[in-house]
């Protein structure tokens, strides 16, 4: 019927004949008896039949029935199907074909439907005797699958036989027990277990019984979903995808498990893995399976089949072993001495490369081509043929794909965790986007995500209560097209710095709500791991904006150099007594780190101390002690003073900072100690508390007092006692109005001196206002009371 001597018909009614009663001929000779089979076709089939008996090198793939045959014994009942396999099966070896019976009324010697059970020494059944073949599966280089039955048990099995033509080969008897043998041994969830093996004495026939499992291949899985995701449109990262890569990641967990047991499969492809109908992934085919350093010959160069003869698709048995659009290198190469585990990590490459794009890495119809390509060229990178396969997955499989082993994961595992922590991060991701989405419906503040061309991808419901702007108007829409045209430059530069690698980026712009009105809206924005947005919070400062241009007044009125910076550290008001003490200009201060008035040298400690004191702030008065700081724009390192206070506004902490410079008041006070010590009267000050804070020498001839003696002591200590209540007064009242008083303008004052006399003088005062305070200078002059 392949060569197309007969018909399906034909076939399936010749079967009927031989079950219902005609078995002592021969099928051939019912074909020929009805004229549905010519003398010459039954000697052309004797013919085929014989070249195959000879043909020393085949092809070790499970090569399907021909779909004709198939429709035909689908076709038949139980009893025909095992009619039709008689004619295949030599009768001296394979179990009996009959219908299906009940294992319940077997007993010791019954006969049960025609098949005679015959009782082994123990008084049981041997496995052949207990076995009903159904059908022929498919076929391959030197074994055969059948669909069988267990009788006794009563379950179906998959049965695999030598092929009858193989029989007399002694290196193919070798290597099917061989085959059987490495996938008895490997008990794993993903291999099929070996049930029974049965050998005639001399061992030419064989066969061996193991889990007949139901499913699709993982290749036909792959093509149908290739397929559906290009006729509708699908994006590659989905649900289907992820059930592949699931697959996949047990497929390689399976190969790792062979591995810790020295055996090598050297055939991978998804033709060899089925994926069963209740979620089972198992690995196939063992028949090219090799143990690592078991000594077998079974790969030593033989005689080729001519690889034109093959497809590339097609396991090839010889010299180079395994499948060539999905072979190592070494393998093409012929190079066994280099095949091991490695080369299982490029099969698994390969099927890792035909999940990902629907094809093999090196696709063609000529075994020899492919295989001079696997050899000599680099395969196409997935997204060459799949723009939107994650470029994780791409690394992963392009490595396993490394022309030189050494070059790919070392071992089945290292591949198939890659591959797992992939769908891992995409679970974590998945789980923060649906987060994301809860947040998004919950925030009162504006969210966005924006792509790389600046177009909002997602945005939240604030941005309708906020800003009026409806879901379609915000759909696919610009971020710049909600923001006023003097901020643009700073969105595109902030963004920028983002994408460029800044972990984040904070703003103040100002957008349009629905009506036209200019709202303040403080932005921070930040990347997302592995994906192509941005995330950007949006809160309305609009009511807090209108504070600080009222606290600007307050700012710009202190007689102190003044900034305000927020928690971040960045400075939002500054006044002109900053500007001129730092050389910057307002618009270069105004966004930027306070760090930028800090010596570079102390500035990532200064950091660290702006946000300890964002978390607990406190006020800190001027002259606290601390030795700090500042940096002029000219790079000029001098002294200052700060005092510190947080302002809560808007439910925010903001810190207002008022600077003096200590060099340039010691300057100033090196200046005006010069001047005291010119003058030629005595001269002292003493602040609002009335403490000598100043004096120059002269003070010592007139009271006699040194300097050291008279600084930080009440002034009382030069007023005679009985006028110091009284003076207290007139101090107190001249403090709270400072007028320059002249000498000689008042009646004769008395000074007492250390000796306790008492020294008539004239005085003058002079207010000064300074960075401390009020200061008043007086100076004292002896009174000539000689008579004129």
């Amino acid at each position: 019927m392949r060569h197309g001597l007969i018909d399906r018909q034909q076939f399936a009614d010749a079967c009927a004949l031989w079950a219902g009663g005609d078995q002592a001929r021969s099928l051939a000779d019912l074909l020929l008896e009805r004229g549905w089979l010519s003398s010459d076709g039954r000697a052309r089939v004797d013919a085929l039949l014989e070249r195959e008996r000879t043909q020393t090198i085949v092809d070790n793939s499970h090569d399907e029935l021909p779909k004709e045959a198939r429709a035909t014994t689908g076709e038949l009942t139980p009893s025909d199907q095992g009619a039709t396999m008689t004619m295949l099966a030599p009768a001296d070896f394979i179990p009996k074909l009959h219908a299906k019976s009940s294992p319940s009324s077997l007993g010791a010697g019954a006969s049960v439907g025609g098949m005679g059970f015959v009782p082994d020494r123990e008084g049981g059944f041997s496995v052949r005797e207990r076995l009903e073949l159904r059908d022929l599966h498919s076929m391959g280089g030197i074994g055969e699958v059948w669909r069988a039955y267990d009788q006794i048990i009563g379950r179906e099995v998959a049965l695999k036989r030598l092929r009858p033509d193989r029989a007399g080969h002694e290196a193919s008897r070798a290597r099917f027990f061989r085959e059987a043998k490495i996938t008895g041994q490997l008990e794993h969830p993903g291999i099929v277990p070996v049930y029974d093996y049965s050998a005639s004495p001399d061992g030419s026939h064989c066969f061996y019984t193991m889990r007949f499992l139901r499913g699709r291949t993982l290749r036909e899985v792959v093509i149908d979903f290739h397929a559906s995701r290009i006729r509708n449109g699908h994006a590659m990262v989905g649900g289907d995808l992820l059930a592949l890569l699931g697959a996949f990641v047990s497929v390689c967990n399976t190969i790792a498990f062979a591995h810790t047991r020295r055996i090598i499969h050297r055939d991978l492809k998804g033709d060899n893995v089925i994926l069963g109908d209740f979620g089972e992934v198992v690995v196939l085919d063992w028949g090219l399976a090799k143990q690592l350093g078991s000594g077998h010959e079974d790969e030593r160069p033989r005689a080729s089949k001519r690889f034109d003869d093959h497809r590339a698709g097609e396991t090839v048995d010889g010299e180079r072993l395994g499948t060539p659009s999905y072979m190592a290198p070494e393998q093409a190469r012929g190079d066994l001495s280099c095949v091991d585990e490695r080369t299982d990590v490029y099969g698994l490459a390969a099927i890792l490369y035909e999940i990902l794009t629907g094809l093999p890495p090196f696709p063609g119809e000529s075994a020899a081509a492919v295989m001079a390509a696997v050899i000599e060229h680099p395969p196409q990178p997935p997204r060459r043929h799949v723009s939107d396969i994650p470029a994780p997955l791409e690394a992963a499989c392009m490595r396993g794909l490394s022309k030189d082993p050494s070059a790919r994961q070392r071992g089945a595992a290292e591949l198939g965790a890659q591959v797992q922590g992939w769908i891992n991060a995409l679970a974590e991701r998945t789980r923060s986007e649906q987060e994301r989405e809860r947040f998004f419906d919950l925030s009162l503040d504006l969210l966005a995500l924006v792509d790389r061309r600046g177009r909002l991808v997602q945005s939240n419901a604030a941005w309708e209560t906020i800003l009026g702007s409806n879901e379609q108007a915000r759909s696919g829409a610009a971020l710049l097209d909600f923001v006023a045209e003097d901020d643009h430059t700073m969105v595109e530069l902030a963004l920028a710095a983002v994408w460029s690698g800044t972990s984040h980026q904070g703003f103040e712009i100002r957008m349009y709500d629905e009506s036209g009105k200019r709202r303040w809206i403080d932005w921070y924005a930040r990347s997302l791991p592995d994906q192509q947005v941005l995330y950007l919070v949006g809160r309305d400062v609009s009511e807090r904006k209108e504070s600080e241009q009222e606290f600007q007044g307050l700012v710009e009125s202190a007689p102190d150099p003044s900034c305000v910076i927020d928690e971040r550290g960045n400075i939002v008001l500054v006044n002109g007594g900053l500007e001129r003490m730092f050389g910057y200009s307002r618009e270069e201060l105004l966004g930027e780190g306070v760090e930028i008035l800090v010596p570079e040298h102390l500035r990532a400690r200064h950091h660290e101390h702006v946000t300890r004191y964002a978390t607990a702030p406190a006020v800190r008065p001027m002259g606290s002690g601390l030795d700090l700081q500042g940096q002029h724009k000219d790079g000029t390192i001098f002294r200052v003073e700060i005092s510190l206070s947080p302002v809560r506004t808007d439910g925010r902490t903001l810190i207002a900072c008022s600077l003096r410079d200590v060099d340039a008041r010691h300057r100033r006070e090196r200046v005006f100690m010069s001047i005291l010590e010119a003058a030629p009267d005595a001269m002292l000050a003493v602040d609002r508390e009335q403490r000598v804070v100043y004096a120059n020498g002269r003070m010592e001839a007139v009271f006699g007092y040194e300097r050291a003696e008279l600084v930080g002591q009440p002034l009382e200590l030069l007023i005679p006692e009985a006028a110091r209540a009284r003076h207290r007064e007139h101090i107190t009242r001249y403090a709270s109005d400072p007028q320059v008083r002249s000498m000689g303008a008042s009646r004769t004052l008395f000074g007492r001196h250390k000796d306790g006399s008492e020294v008539p003088i004239d005085v003058s005062l002079s207010p000064a206002k300074t960075e401390d305070g009020l200061l008043i200078a007086a100076a004292i002059r002896v009174r000539d009371c000689t008579p004129q």
